[in-house]
């Protein structure tokens, strides 16, 4: 369980530490061993159906940006946008918090045998967490990836005994709670709103399945989210430039960072898991509904992958379920979380779709700009420089206060 917080800022939630923290809420929610890992077989075949989904966008639209490139090309800049600002505010902050919180929480716990350990506790220890990670990603890829490699390995490691112990408990004949019999006695009658919220917390030991289509344009070059939001202009230029010698994107790493900070002290895990499902899912439906309407306007576009039509519209059917029990079930949550994506909206039409803004304005955003390259001493990335190695061709540009942003 100590692995947890070496997800943070990084990729390896693809092979994540999610596995690690839902299944207490998945079994909360259902009330039975048995429906605990129908739920688990659900969510899997729901992500498997969501993958060749995406599958077939990569292909049709292959820029980087996964779902905000595929939104921002179907249904324009405004819900383009949207998606962006819920990833950047709500998506991956709060994983990042729930996951640091966890590693706290089991961290704390031998201290604190016989009671759970004390919010500030654990908030405090969380956020030197998050700070140290902060400070690795902004000082060396190669740290990172080193590091990142090692506690991948660890949770590979980690799953592999679990897996075998869980194994010799059966030849040993310890299976009671997987006889039919048995697996069903509930202890508490789940509602449809409980197997939604179920499915949530499922989701979140998931997620990652989609994260191949953020660098579909360039894998030899990878470019991040914020960078294709840059390239759009939808995110300020200084969000996707790195360090001049370090090649460390550190603007965006603060920015996630100062959001994750403030997050942390909103709810407890499993509130803030449900959170995140809830935008992921609202997301993951909106592009397979993009899916649906390329379908409809291009019809005779290039697709070297085509799935069959029943594959998005059961995908949708399911996530239909999904947001209008979770909504019924958790309808402050849910509607936190709309309410922020919603937010968006006034953002997007005046720092993006105003675009004949007065001298003045113009000039702050130079200045800010510019103030950020000299304390972060970054630039924008002018040919995909992406590894320490080529730090040198780097380390001869100089941060400048003009904006890149594309208009």
């Amino acid at each position: 369980m100590l692995l947890a917080p070496f997800d943070i800022l990084g990729h390896g939630n693809i092979i994540g530490s999610g596995i690690f923290i839902s299944p207490k809420g998945v079994l909360e929610h259902t009330g039975s061993v048995g429906l605990a890992l129908i739920i688990w077989v659900l969510g899997g075949g729901v992500a498997a159906l969501g993958s060749l989904c995406y599958a077939e966008l990569g292909v049709t639209i292959p820029k980087s940006g996964g779902d905000y490139s595929y939104v921002t090309e179907i249904f324009g800049g405004l819900a383009g946008f949207l998606l962006l600002w819920s990833a950047v505010l709500i998506m991956y902050p709060t994983s990042l918090a729930v996951i640091s919180l966890t590693f706290s929480n089991y961290v704390l716990q031998p201290v604190f045998p016989n009671c759970i350990p004390p919010y500030n506790a654990s908030r405090i220890l969380s956020m030197v967490c998050l700070l140290l990670l902060t400070w690795v990603n902004s000082s060396s890829v190669r740290w990172a990836t080193r590091i990142q490699d090692i506690f991948t390995a660890g949770k590979l490691l980690a799953l592999t005994l679990i897996i075998i112990v869980g194994f010799i408990q059966i030849f040993k004949g310890n299976y009671e709670e997987l006889i039919p019999s048995n697996a069903f006695n509930f202890w508490m009658t789940p509602s449809v709103g409980h197997l939604a919220l179920a499915f949530l917390q499922g989701s979140f030991a998931f997620s990652g399945w989609n994260f191949l289509n953020y660098v579909t344009e360039e894998l030899v070059d990878p470019r991040r989210l914020c960078f294709s939001g840059a390239r759009e202009g939808h995110l300020p230029s200084l969000l996707a430039m790195i360090h001049v010698k370090q090649c460390t994107p550190i603007p965006a790493l603060l920015v996630c960072c100062l959001a994750t900070l403030v997050i942390m002290l909103v709810g407890d895990t499993y509130t803030l898991i449900n959170y995140v499902s809830f935008i992921n899912y609202l997301c993951y439906g909106v592009t397979i509904i993009g899916l649906l309407v390329l379908r409809w306007k291009k019809p005779k576009i290039f697709r070297p992958i085509k799935v069959n039509l029943l594959v998005p519209i059961t995908y949708l059917a399911f996530w239909a379920f999904l947001l209008v029990f979770s909504l019924y079930s958790e309808p402050v949550v849910c509607g936190v979380g709309l309410i922020i994506i919603l937010t968006g909206v006034p953002v997007f039409f005046l720092g993006v779709y105003w675009r004949n803004k007065p001298k003045c304005v113009n000039r702050l955003i130079e200045s800010v700009t510019c103030w950020g390259q000299k304390l972060c001493f970054v630039v924008y990335p002018q040919g995909g420089v992406a590894e320490e190695d080529e730090a040198p061709s780097a380390a001869s540009q100089r941060p400048t206060s003009k904006t890149t942003t594309r208009k």
